[in-house]
Parts: C-alpha cells; sequence; structure tokens
C-alpha cells in the first residue's frame, strides 16, 4: 500500500489474542452473572477450530475492509489516529470491547464484519475525542441510559454505512436482529429512535458538533 494510504486508513490487524484468551475463557465459565446466560455450559472451540475461524474472518473482512474504512471516515468527517487498529479474537467474550478491540469467535462470517464496523466506530469516536459529547445531542432523549444515547449515533452511522456505502440492506437486517438478541434492551432502543427520528437528521446533527 501506498504511504498516502496508510496515512488515511488504518490496516485492521486480525490475529488471535493469544495471551488474552485464557482470561475470558476463565471469566466467561465462571462468572456467576453469566450463568443465566448459558456461559458455563459453553465449551470452548480447540485451537484448530479456532485459528480456522480466525482465518476466514479475515478472508471475509477483506472483502469489505476498504469500503468500510472510507464509508467510517466519509460519514463521520474524522480521522482514524493510528496507522494498525488490532483487532484481537478470543475463543469466547460475553460482549465485544473496542479499546483495545476484543471479540469472540462466535459470530459467523456476516456477524464478524458488522461487529467489527460497530466497534471500529466507537474506537474512532473516542480516538478524535467526540464519545462523550454524542450523549447530550438530543435533549428529548436525555431520559434514557448513556448506553441508548451512545449507540443512537453509532446505530445512525452503521444504517449509512450499510445503505449509503456498502449498498447491503442484508447487513441492516442482521444488524437489527442481532441487537434484538443483545443482553439488554438498550441495542434494540437506540436502533427504535434511529428509525424513528431518521439517520439522516441525526448525522445532520452529530456533524455539528464533531
Amino acid at each position: 500500500m501506498s504511504k498516502m494510504f496508510w496515512n488515511k486508513y488504518p490496516k485492521i490487524n486480525i490475529q488471535y489474542g493469544k495471551l488474552l484468551d485464557p482470561i475470558f475463557v476463565f471469566y466467561c465459565k465462571n462468572s456467576p452473572e453469566l450463568k443465566s446466560r448459558g456461559w458455563n455450559d459453553w465449551t470452548p472451540p480447540n485451537q484448530n477450530e479456532l485459528n480456522r475461524r480466525i482465518e476466514q474472518y479475515k478472508i471475509e473482512w477483506s472483502k469489505y475492509e476498504d469500503k468500510i474504512l472510507f464509508g467510517i471516515k466519509k460519514i463521520t468527517k474524522l480521522s482514524f489516529k493510528k496507522n494498525v487498529v488490532d483487532v484481537y479474537i478470543v475463543s469466547g467474550i460475553s460482549r465485544a470491547l473496542s479499546n483495545p478491540i476484543v471479540m469472540q469467535s462466535g459470530f459467523s462470517k456476516k456477524e464478524f464484519i458488522i461487529t467489527l464496523a460497530h466497534e471500529l466506530l466507537h474506537h474512532i469516536l473516542v480516538s478524535n475525542n467526540v464519545s462523550r459529547s454524542i450523549y447530550n445531542i438530543f435533549p428529548e432523549y436525555h431520559q434514557e441510559s448513556i448506553s441508548v444515547r451512545r449507540h443512537i449515533i453509532i446505530h445512525a452511522i452503521l444504517k449509512s454505512l450499510y445503505l449509503d456505502i456498502l449498498k447491503n440492506k442484508e447487513f441492516f437486517n442482521i444488524d437489527l436482529e442481532k441487537s434484538s438478541r443483545h443482553s439488554t434492551s438498550e441495542y434494540k432502543r437506540s436502533w427504535e429512535i434511529v428509525e424513528e427520528k431518521g439517520y439522516k437528521k441525526i448525522l445532520s446533527e452529530f456533524l455539528k458538533i464533531s
């Protein structure tokens, strides 16, 4: 890749989180709060299967990487601050993390793409110091939780990414369905607000403060 590309978009380095994996496996299988969600009965994949999944994720990501990174930058008008963003894959984790990005190996290939796009949005908002300011864009939703208010922006950006950049309504539908299965109702609620208010209007307000 050219030096100019490196200055615009980071390399997304998807890799096995070797040092993190045993920590998250132990937590998932022993955390009392995760027991009700069935994690104590979960069986981690063996190393060969884990490696196979990671390779499949890399292949799938390569199909969409350029458009997703371009789309994130175009929609948010923000820049990535690193030349490399590491993405650590572990056997299991109850929810993906964004700083650093840590994701589980149990996703389908398409779920992996939409989850990584989601975490990259958190990453770019935090690195540009606009993460907290998005909580207060819409006063009419101040009674909602911080997570709901944060994800109004995340989901509005994702909808634009899916429909306007990738031209892929399937990703949008998968994200809606995946959010409906989230451990809390907060993702579902933020999507409801995006649909009520309109993602383009939300993005217009976001660009005034970013």
